[in-house]
């Protein structure tokens, strides 16, 4: 696996047909600048708990991402083995997953999900799936 294949597994996606407007350098300068920037509105507090949480969300994310990359690439640059990355990814993986469902059951509990909702079928399937490859690990642990 190199790079490219390290941020499909991160993404979800293959990067394959993903134009480049500007270098991933020049983008991550921008969005640092553009960080800071938002770091002084957010610190005035004029924002909504539930945007901020999403925002949190989304930095924990991309540093965690980011991290990953940077570890990949001095792992390599070092004739280590990369792959030990992936175990930490997983985990992070979890707890994003466990973080969205807890937000997801908030917003299903003070009604702003219904079954109109786009995507709620999928997401369903989706963790009706996980609950089944999950239930056999924890048969006899009590929960």
């Amino acid at each position: 696996m190199d790079l490219r294949g390290l941020r499909g597994m991160l993404m979800g996606t293959s990067g394959v047909g993903q134009g480049r407007e500007r270098s991933v350098s020049e983008r991550l300068r921008a969005a640092t600048d553009e960080l800071q920037k938002l770091e002084q509105l957010v610190v005035s507090g004029d924002c909504s708990p539930r945007v901020l949480t999403e925002f949190r969300g989304a930095v924990d994310s991309i540093r965690q991402t980011a991290w990953a990359v940077q570890q990949w690439t001095e792992l390599q640059s070092q004739h280590r083995d990369p792959y030990t990355v992936l175990g930490i990814l997983s985990e992070e993986r979890v707890r994003r997953a466990t973080q969205l469902s807890r937000d997801l059951r908030i917003d299903l509990e003070s009604l702003e999900l219904s079954v109109e909702t786009e995507g709620l079928d999928n997401l369903f399937q989706a963790t009706k799936g996980l609950y089944e490859r999950l239930a056999p690990l924890f048969r006899n642990s009590g929960l």
